[in-house]
């Protein structure tokens, strides 16, 4: 995986559950997550920018402080991609739906969302190439 700049901006982590996994989501409550591929779209806006938020997010240790931090420390980490200086989860979040991405958590890490998406967490069955999806959102 290539290393982010400290810019802020915007990324996605492509994470893999080998079996099915009961897990309390923040506040959201505890979910039944089925084993397959999960994409999460978030941004890195805060001190360090994306190199920072994603060198957190692959160590999946720490405070559990986001939504992302209580399913990380059940799957693994397998890809991320990332766009400096850009606010684009709401649009890949989307783009992942229209791809055939499934909602399992309403709201996952969208509950402040302003452009009122589902969820920022997307669900797969069969493994995802994020590439070939967010290079074209």
């Amino acid at each position: 995986m290539n290393l982010p700049p400290r810019e802020h901006g915007t990324y996605a982590l492509l994470l893999a559950l080998d079996a099915p996994a009961s897990i309390r989501a923040g506040w959201l409550g505890v979910f039944t997550f089925p084993p397959g591929s999960y994409v999460y779209c978030g941004s890195a806006f805060g001190p360090g920018g994306l190199r920072a938020r994603l060198e957190r997010h692959a160590r999946a240790s720490g405070a559990l402080h986001w939504h992302i931090d209580y399913l990380r420390r059940a799957a693994r980490l397998v890809d991320w991609f990332w766009t400096a200086n850009a606010r684009a989860e709401c649009r890949w979040a989307r783009a992942l739906i229209d791809a055939g991405g499934q909602v399992i958590v309403p709201h996952f890490g969208s509950s402040d969302c302003c452009n009122r998406c589902p969820s920022h967490l997307l669900y797969s069955p069969e493994p995802v190439v994020l590439s070939a999806i967010l290079e074209k959102a």
